[in-house]
């Protein structure tokens, strides 16, 4: 198990600590098979009669674990809500069941909903929406930036796992996948149904462990099947990586990651701020001396949030309120990594 347990109970605490005690409205977006996918719909307090700007979040936890409740913190929402954006966090089908091209599938399919059926039913501005997430739910936002249509106004990612699939971190194809991993792999796919478990007991999380360890995450991510040749899960991998499928019309995408991280190497978020710059995509790469992976989630000392959480949505602001001259834009003063 070594160094990545305690990092992994760590934030899976973090994310059961954090849970959102607010209640939202609770929707179902999709159904697949007698799995009911669901949104959760949070707006603000307003009296204005204008739509409100979408902010889509998509949650953490290995893309194993974790649920729709998870995605963003009470102190992030009140943020966010202040602003006067909706919130709209999305659960999505769980690995070792579901393969990556699926839980891609999901968002996007949730994406449509919000855009085509919820905008319907709700004061919500479907052509001004960002996409959230950390650690799973901050790569699949980087992903968002070209697997979903239309692409999103701009892209918040913290801490991503993973924006290169194909980095010996995640995947090392000279090693072989183990018998052992194999078997719980399969077992988990074939025993588990419940989609919205997070608790560092489930097996998912041991799972995840072995995996990271093993240095076989994309393996878990891109195939039901050890034999699968390398070739072809390497392919698939680099469809999934999106510091390598960045091209001229990603979105304007904001970047955070701690520099302790001991569970998802800064160079995830180094390589994909690369790939924006050589794109010629505005970006802000915010590397946060001191802290490690979930930084903005377990009651974040004040510098922090007000110098390195808030800036992400000050970020967002430009793109999501453009005509508001009021808008704190001030991320420019801050940052020189555009």
């Amino acid at each position: 198990m070594g160094k990545y347990t305690s990092p992994l109970i760590i934030y899976f605490l973090v994310l059961l600590a954090t849970s959102v005690v607010a209640d939202p409205t609770i929707y179902t977006y999709k159904t697949v098979g007698d799995l009911q996918l669901k949104a959760a719909v949070y707006l603000p307090n307003t009296t204005s009669t204008d739509k409100h700007p979408i902010f889509f979040v998509v949650h953490g936890g290995g893309y194993l674990i974790g649920n729709l409740l998870e995605g963003v913190t009470a102190q992030e929402i009140a943020e966010v809500l202040s602003r006067g954006w909706a919130i709209v966090s999305i659960d999505y089908r769980l690995n070792p069941a579901a393969l990556i091209d699926e839980i891609v599938q999901d968002m996007q399919d949730a994406y449509t909903w919000v855009r085509t059926e919820l905008a319907t039913q709700l004061p919500l501005d479907p052509d001004h929406i960002t996409v959230f997430g950390g650690s799973a739910g901050g790569g699949l936002a980087v992903l968002a930036g070209y697997k979903i249509t239309p692409r999103p106004q701009a892209v918040l990612s913290f801490y991503p796992y993973f924006t290169n699939w194909t980095d010996p971190y995640a995947y090392d194809p000279k090693k072989r996948v183990r018998a052992a991993l194999v078997f719980a792999a399969n077992n988990l796919r074939q025993n588990i149904s419940e989609y919205d478990i997070s608790d560092p007991k489930d097996p998912r999380a041991a799972l995840f462990t072995q995996a990271m360890k093993e240095q076989k995450s994309g393996w878990l991510i891109a195939t039901h099947d050890r034999d699968t040749p390398t070739d072809q899960v390497m392919a698939k991998l680099r469809e999934f990586s999106a510091s390598e499928n960045v091209d001229s019309n990603f979105p304007p995408t904001y970047l955070a990651h701690g520099l302790k991280d001991n569970l998802v190497p800064y160079s995830q978020s180094v390589q994909m701020a690369a790939s924006l710059k050589a794109k010629g995509i505005k970006y802000v790469l915010d590397l946060v001396p001191g802290v490690g992976h979930g930084f903005d989630m377990l009651n974040p000392l004040p510098d922090i949030w007000q110098y390195h959480v808030v800036p992400a949505f000050d970020f967002a602001q430009q793109f999501m309120n453009p005509s508001d001259s009021s808008s704190k834009t001030n991320v420019e003063k801050k940052f020189i990594s555009y």
